[in-house]
């Protein structure tokens, strides 16, 4: 059986993700790359941060980037800039867990951080602004 992610197969791009049991089966299943799995997840709300639109992350190192972005956008209750907490992975050795029952990475988001110090994390549908009015795109 065939893993096609049915987004790509719509916008004509090559949209075959693998394989799968039964493999004598030719039909098709389908699945999500990861391309179109981050403009989804940028589609739902945040939990963690009700309201937020706009997320920027900077590096706790970069204190001046940090300083500059909150005073930047000060002003809109829908964008809000944190420092990123994290010290890494918090399992170092591989060998002190006996099986691992994690299957996949928990994490959801995997974006990387800009050159400039930050990386941009976007929630909800994507707007466009005309004129000072907002309007949803479609």
């Amino acid at each position: 059986m065939r893993i096609v992610c049915a987004w790509c197969k719509d916008e004509g791009l090559n949209s075959v993700l693998g394989e799968r049991e039964p493999v004598s089966d030719t039909t098709d299943t389908h699945g999500i790359c990861a391309r179109h799995s981050d403009k989804l997840l940028e589609q739902l709300p945040s939990g963690s941060f009700p309201g937020i639109r706009i997320l920027f992350v900077v590096r706790v190192t970069e204190a001046a980037v940090y300083d500059h972005l909150t005073q930047a956008f000060a002003g809109f209750p829908d964008i809000a800039v944190i420092t990123d907490r994290r010290k890494g992975e918090r399992r170092t050795e591989r060998s002190a867990v006996p099986a691992e029952r994690r299957r996949t990475n928990r994490r959801l988001r995997t974006t990387e951080f800009s050159s400039l110090g930050y990386l941009l994390v976007r929630f909800g549908p994507e707007r466009t602004v005309y004129a000072g009015l907002s309007a949803i795109r479609r």
